[in-house]
C-alpha cells in the first residue's frame, strides 16, 4: 500500500458555473509538486488514481474530467468512459497526420479533444476541424496576441478555454472576447486529492505485459496469470465498474471480465498497469489471499461446477479490506461483483461464504474443519493441496 495523490482543477462556464475538472499529476501533497520526468509514467499515473484506486464518483461526481495524453496514449488510448473525459493533446506534440487520424478515430468513438496551450497555425486545419476544444494560456498571450487567436479560431466550431486566469480583470477581457470555459487561480488553485494504492506485483505486471501481445495467447492463459495477484483482479474490476462498459450483468470473475472486454482494452489497461507497478509490500497477504482462492475452488460443489470461478473470486478478494486498511463492504460497493459473492464477503453467507469460513478456520491455530459432508481429512488434504499450489504460483515470480 501506497498513498497516491492528483491535482484536481475546476473548469467553469461563463456563469461561473463548474462543468469539469483537469486532473493533474502529483507525487506529494504539497503544492506544485508535479515533478513530471517521464510524461507516459505520469499519464497513467493519473489514469490509474482515477479510475482504479479514487475513483471517478468521488474525484469528480457527475462532472467529466481532463486528463493530459501524450503522443504514445493519443496513439494508443486508454480504455476510458467517452461520456467522462475529455482528452487534452499536450503542446510538446507534433501535430502530424498521424496525430490527425488518432483524434478523428477518438472523435468517431464519442470522445471529446483539447489543444493545450495552443498557439494558431494555419498548418493545423485539418486538426482544428476534428477538436472539440482549444485552451490559450493567457498569460502566455499580449492582449493583441489573444485577440488575435481568437479571431482565427473563430472559423473553427471549437470552444475556447482561457487556462491561467488569475485575476477579475482577465477574467471579464477573456469573457468579452467570446471565450466558453475558464480556469485559473482566480477561480481555484488545484486541490490535491490524496489516496490509497494497492500496488500489483511487478513481476507479474510484466509477465501479463508480455503475454498480452503475443497474438495466440489465451483468455484462460490470462485469467491464470492475472489471478495469481488478487491486485490486479481488484484494478481489474474497479476499472470494469467505469460506466464505459455499461454493465447490465455482474461480473463475478476475472474470466468473465476478460471476455466481457475484450482483448484490445486488456492489453491497453496492462500496458498502464506496467508503467506504475512497484514492489510488492503486501507478499504475505497475496499468498493468504492465493491460498483461500485455491481452496475455495477446490471445494466448489460438483453441482455448482460452472461457479467454480466464483468461489476463487471469493475467496481472492477476502483480504481486500487488511491490504486496502478499508471495510470490505465500502470496497465492493464499487466492484461489479454477483450477489452471491458480496454476500460471500461480508456475511459468510451461501455455499461460497461456507467455503471461505472453511478456509480460513485452516489459517487458525486450532486447525480446520470438515466442508459440507465431507470429512475433515479430506477438506484438509484439499487445503494442503492448495497451499502448494499457492506456495509453486508465488515462487514461479520470484
Amino acid at each position: 500500500m501506497t498513498d497516491i495523490f492528483l491535482g484536481r482543477q475546476p473548469v467553469f462556464n461563463r456563469d461561473q458555473a463548474v462543468i469539469g475538472y483537469e486532473l493533474l499529476f502529483r507525487h506529494s501533497d504539497e503544492a506544485g509538486s508535479a515533478q513530471i520526468v517521464d510524461g507516459d509514467v505520469a499519464t497513467a499515473d493519473v489514469i490509474e488514481g482515477a479510475f482504479m484506486d479514487i475513483g471517478l464518483k468521488q474525484l469528480a461526481g457527475r462532472y467529466p474530467v481532463f486528463i493530459n495524453l501524450t503522443r504514445h496514449y493519443l496513439l494508443n488510448p486508454p480504455p476510458l468512459p467517452p461520456k467522462q473525459v475529455v482528452f487534452e493533446i499536450l503542446e510538446d506534440i507534433e501535430l502530424g497526420d498521424d496525430i490527425v487520424d488518432a483524434v478523428e478515430q477518438l472523435g468517431d468513438a464519442g470522445y471529446r479533444l483539447a489543444l493545450d496551450d495552443y498557439e494558431y497555425d494555419q498548418a493545423h486545419h485539418e486538426l482544428l476541424k476534428k477538436v472539440h476544444i482549444v485552451k490559450l494560456d493567457v498569460l502566455a498571450l499580449t492582449e493583441q496576441q489573444l485577440e488575435q487567436q481568437v479571431r482565427e479560431l473563430s472559423r473553427y466550431r471549437v470552444k475556447l478555454l482561457a487556462e491561467k486566469i488569475e485575476d477579475e480583470p482577465s477574467y471579464r477581457r477573456c469573457r468579452d472576447l467570446g471565450f466558453d470555459f475558464f480556469q485559473g487561480y482566480y477561480f481555484s488553485r488545484p486541490r490535491i486529492i490524496r489516496g490509497r494504492r494497492l500496488r500489483a506485483n511487478q513481476i507479474t505486471v510484466l509477465q501479463l505485459l508480455r503475454m498480452v501481445h503475443k497474438p495466440d495467447t489465451s483468455i484462460r492463459e490470462l485469467e491464470q496469470l492475472i489471478n495469481q495477484d488478487v491486485t490486479l483482479g481488484y484494478k481489474l474490476l474497479r476499472m470494469m465498474n467505469s460506466a464505459y462498459y455499461n454493465l447490465d450483468t455482474k461480473i463475478d470473475s476475472v474470466r468473465h471480465a476478460l471476455v466481457y472486454i475484450g482483448s484490445d482494452a486488456i492489453r491497453s489497461w496492462v500496458s498502464m498497469l506496467a508503467l506504475t507497478a512497484l514492489d510488492d509490500n503486501d507478499r504475505g497477504l497475496m499468498g493468504i489471499s492465493l491460498v483461500r482462492a485455491r481452496m475455495c475452488e477446490l471445494l466448489t460443489p460438483s453441482s455448482m461446477k460452472s461457479e467454480k470461478d466464483s468461489f476463487f473470486t471469493t475467496g481472492l478478494f477476502s483480504v481486500l479490506d487488511q491490504l486496502l486498511r478499508v471495510p470490505i463492504d465500502e470496497i465492493i460497493r464499487d466492484l461489479p461483483l454477483s450477489e452471491e459473492v458480496k454476500a460471500a464477503l461480508l456475511e459468510n453467507a451461501g455455499l461460497m461464504g461456507e467455503a471461505l469460513k472453511c478456509a480460513v478456520s485452516f489459517e487458525q491455530l486450532g486447525g480446520g474443519r470438515g466442508f459440507q459432508a465431507r470429512s475433515q481429512e479430506w477438506t484438509a488434504a484439499r487445503y494442503l493441496e492448495a497451499v502448494d499450489w499457492a506456495y509453486t504460483t508465488t515462487k514461479a515470480l520470484k
